[in-house]
């Protein structure tokens, strides 16, 4: 496939910018009729690979083929693929419900992602009594970090966590 096709897609870190081709021969139609979704968004047959049904799980129609899908990210508006293999593994590894579909680029949940780990830093060193000079400097970090994002609203609170003695 062309790479000039994909040039404005978001780059997956592990798997690319451009449709697979996983070496099986699934006509559109076989592709169309293996899950619900895939009639409604765009598809790339030479992409799909089988799916391990007994390892999916919540479902009452299961997929039977995992293939790549274009989506746009709901957060950046950027073009970006949902490989048939980052599903297979959401749903045979990490056990995610069948119809739970990715909406988000790889960038905006890596994002999303360190938000998170900063909130439960956050979480975990706010709540904590005694504090060593690296939590201190830790959680102004943290704190500051959480505001410039707009997680944490407070401006008095973090002002009152930077003047925090380390």
């Amino acid at each position: 496939m062309k790479t000039n096709k994909y040039k404005s897609y978001i780059n997956h870190s592990r798997y690319g910018k451009v449709p697979m081709n996983n070496g099986y021969k699934y006509s559109l139609e076989e592709v169309h009729n293996s899950f619900w979704l895939y009639s409604y968004v765009t598809v790339f047959p030479k992409s799909a690979i089988p799916a391990d049904i007994s390892k999916q799980k919540y479902c009452v129609f299961p997929r039977k083929l995992y293939v790549d899908m274009a989506k746009i990210c709901k957060k950046c508006h950027g073009k970006f693929l949902f490989f048939a293999l980052e599903q297979k593994y959401w749903y045979e590894v990490l056990g995610f419900y069948i119809d739970v579909d990715c909406v988000k680029c790889i960038e905006c949940r890596k994002a999303e992602q360190k938000i998170k780990e900063k909130a439960l830093r956050y979480e975990e060193l706010i709540k904590k009594k005694n504090r060593s000079n690296r939590e201190i400097k830790d959680l102004k970090y943290v704190a500051y970090a959480l505001y410039e994002i707009g997680y944490l609203k407070n401006k008095s609170k973090l002002v009152q966590i930077l003047k925090l003695k380390s």
